[in-house]
């Protein structure tokens, strides 16, 4: 038999000699994918939403002052953002013994609008229940009292009802889920990156003897 022949008890013997690539790339595979769905799934536990509707539109309920407010509703998301809205949500929300920060705030809140209406919904998901309802509340209330001071020509928002309660948006076993499938997703896709190189080595090293033994 020629000695220079890989047959597959050579093939196995490769593979363990190299089982360490293997371990290593199946580590690497396994923290990375947990890394990224941390980044994903941020929160450790139960994340919980509430939501408000505010109408923007002008007293005059001619069809063209309709579609002005509609070409507008963009600026009014801009400006339902502004820092001046989320510093007084937040001296608001600390009077009421909720402790929050800006830059909480800001992560926490969404602002969009309802497609082919003069409405849009501010969003608010908390990890905290009790908070969300509370946020999108008093954001939807400064938003209304402060937008149209931030721009003169921009109609006084008309506030829908409260926001009473608050929804189960993510569940904390979810999250679990969808780390652990992302931590047996990167270990399978390491595994199999070093079985491959393995082979690779292998073919490149027979190729190796094959070439002396000529």
């Amino acid at each position: 038999m020629n000695k220079t022949q890989f047959t597959l008890k050579d093939l196995v013997k490769h593979l363990i000699k190299y089982s360490w690539l293997t371990l290593i790339l199946v580590i690497i595979g396994a923290g990375g994918t947990y890394i990224y769905t941390n980044k994903v799934s941020p929160y450790p536990g139960n994340l919980y939403s509430a939501s408000r509707n505010v109408l923007i539109k002008s007293k005059n309920n001619k069809y063209s002052s309709i579609k002005a407010d509609w070409s507008l509703i963009n600026s009014y998301i801009v400006v339902a953002s502004d820092d001046k809205i989320i510093s007084a949500t937040k001296k608001q929300l600390l009077k009421d013994g909720t402790k929050i920060s800006e830059k909480e705030i800001k992560k926490e809140v969404s602002i969009n609008s309802i497609k082919g209406t003069l409405f849009i919904k501010i969003s608010a998901n908390s990890p905290k229940k009790n908070v969300s309802a509370k946020l999108v509340n008093v954001y939807s209330e400064s938003f209304a009292k402060l937008g149209p001071t931030l721009v003169s020509s921009m109609p006084k928002p008309i506030l829908m009802s409260k926001a009473q309660n608050t929804k189960l948006a993510t569940s904390a076993k979810s999250i679990h889920s969808i780390h652990k499938k992302g931590i047996v997703f990167g270990a399978g896709f390491g595994f199999v990156c070093g079985i491959i190189i393995s082979l690779i080595i292998a073919i490149y090293d027979n190729y190796k003897k094959i070439g002396k033994s000529e």
